[in-house]
C-alpha cells in the first residue's frame, strides 16, 4: 500500500522542495522505495536540486502521448521522480474518460512505499486539491511572520472546505530547536482557538550553509554533507514520519486519492468571506468631468463575451484580494514592529546562556479583523 504525503507551504521561498527532496532521499536510505511527484507549477525546482533534465512531463500523459511509466525518472539518488509541469493544471479539465484512463495509468505507482507530492506555495486550486485528497499533509513554515500568516491562511481555507485530518508542521531554517518550538507553540495557540484543524510539531531543520552549497552542486545535502546539523535533522524528521503515519492511511486504496483529487479539482472551493471595501470619493475634478455613457452590452474580450455573472465574480474576486492584501500588510507591519527590537537567539552549541525566546506572535487574525471592523 502506497503512503501519500503532500508537502506544501503557504509562502514560497521557505525551502519546501529542498526539504521534500532530502526527506525522500532519507526514506531511500532507510530501505524504502520513495517517489516524488513534482506538482509545483510555477517553480518546479526538483530538476535543479537533483541535476536532472526531464524530456517528458505529465502534460504528455494528459495529452495521451505518454503513460506515467514513460515519463518516470528512475533512481535519482535512490528516488524516482514524476515531472509534473503544466500537466498538473490540465488535470481538472480532463474528460471523465480521460480521467479514468489516467487513474489506470497511475496504478504503476502502487509499487512505491511512499509518494511525495511537492505542491506549489499558496492557496491555488491545485494546492488545495492535493491537500484535500491527501490524509497526510506536511506544512513547511519558517519563523518569519509572512510565512506564519500565509501558513495560517492555507489551514483556514482547508478547514473551510472540510479538511479535518491532522497537519504536521515543520519549522525550516530555524535558529535552534528551542526557538522553533516556541514559534510553533504560538502558531498552534491561534490554530486551536480559531480553526477546527489540529497541527502537530514534526520537527525543525536548522539554518545551515551547507544547504546552499548543495543546491549549487545540484545534489541533496543529506548525501553531500551527511554529518551536518541539517542532515541529522532530516533523519530525525524522517523517523518521526515513519513512527507517525497519517490516520487511516493504510486503509484507503491508492486510486481513491486520485478520485478525491479529481472531485475537489472540479468543484467550487470556499474562500474566507471578506468585508467589502469602501470606495474612495473621487476628486471634484474627476466627478465633474464628462463621463462616457455606460454601455449595456456585455463586456467582451475578442469574440468571447463575458456574461454579467462572470464579470460580477471577477469584480468580487478583485475586492477580496485587495482587502486581504491590505489586512495582511497592516498585520505584518504590526509583527515587524514587535520583532525588530528583539535580539536574535544564540546557538546552543556555542552559547552557555539559554537562547532568548521569540516575542509573542499576535497571530489572532479573527480578533484583528473584529478590531478593524469596530474602527470602521
Amino acid at each position: 500500500m502506497t503512503r501519500v504525503i503532500t508537502v506544501t507551504s503557504g509562502k514560497g521561498g521557505v525551502g519546501k522542495t529542498n526539504l521534500c527532496v532530502n526527506l525522500a532521499v532519507q526514506f531511500a536510505k532507510a530501505g524504502l522505495r520513495p517517489c516524488i511527484f513534482d506538482a509545483d507549477l510555477g517553480l518546479g525546482n526538483i530538476n535543479i536540486l537533483m541535476g536532472i533534465h526531464p524530456e517528458h512531463t505529465l502534460e504528455d500523459v494528459v495529452n495521451g502521448e505518454k503513460r506515467i511509466s514513460d515519463i518516470l525518472i528512475h533512481d535519482t539518488c535512490g528516488v524516482d521522480i514524476i515531472p509534473g509541469g503544466t500537466g498538473v493544471e490540465k488535470l481538472a479539465a480532463m474528460t471523465p474518460e480521460g480521467v479514468s484512463q489516467l487513474i489506470e495509468s497511475f496504478s504503476c505507482l502502487e509499487d512505491y512505499d511512499v509518494l511525495f507530492f511537492d505542491t506549489s506555495a499558496g492557496i491555488s486550486r491545485d494546492v488545495l486539491s492535493f491537500c484535500m485528497a491527501s490524509q497526510e499533509v506536511l506544512l513547511v513554515v519558517t519563523s518569519e511572520p509572512t510565512s506564519l500568516t500565509d501558513g495560517y491562511s492555507l489551514l483556514k481555507v482547508l478547514s473551510l472546505n472540510g479538511y479535518r485530518d491532522p497537519v504536521k508542521v515543520v519549522m525550516n531554517k530555524a535558529k535552534n530547536e528551542r526557538f522553533a518550538r516556541a514559534v510553533f507553540d504560538k502558531f498552534n495557540e491561534t490554530v486551536k482557538q480559531y480553526l477546527p484543524i489540529e497541527v502537530f510539531y514534526a520537527g525543525c531543520i536548522p539554518a545551515d550553509e551547507t544547504v546552499s552549497a548543495a543546491v549549487t552542486r545540484q545534489r541533496p545535502f543529506t548525501l553531500l554533507y551527511p554529518s551536518t546539523r541539517a542532515a541529522v535533522s532530516i533523519e530525525q524528521l524522517a523517523q518521526f514520519l515513519l513512527d507517525n503515519p497519517g490516520v487511516g492511511t493504510s486503509d484507503i486504496p491508492f486510486e481513491t486519492f486520485w478520485e478525491k483529487y479529481m472531485e475537489v479539482a472540479g468543484t467550487r472551493l470556499k474562500l474566507p468571506k471578506r468585508k467589502k471595501t469602501k470606495l474612495a470619493k473621487a476628486p471634484d475634478a474627476v466627478q465633474n468631468s464628462p463621463q462616457p455613457p455606460l454601455s449595456k452590452a456585455p463586456v467582451s474580450t475578442g469574440d468571447n463575451p463575458l456574461s454579467g455573472q462572470v464579470l460580477a465574480s471577477l469584480n468580487q474576486l478583485t475586492t477580496v484580494i485587495t482587502d486581504m492584501s491590505a489586512e495582511f500588510k497592516e498585520f505584518r507591519r504590526s509583527l515587524s514592529e514587535q520583532t525588530n527590537g528583539s535580539a536574535a537567539p544564540g546557538d546552543p552549541e556555542n552559547d552557555q546562556v539559554a537562547p532568548q525566546l521569540p516575542p509573542i506572535i499576535p497571530l489572532d487574525f479573527e480578533a484583528y479583523k473584529k478590531k478593524k471592523h469596530n474602527e470602521d
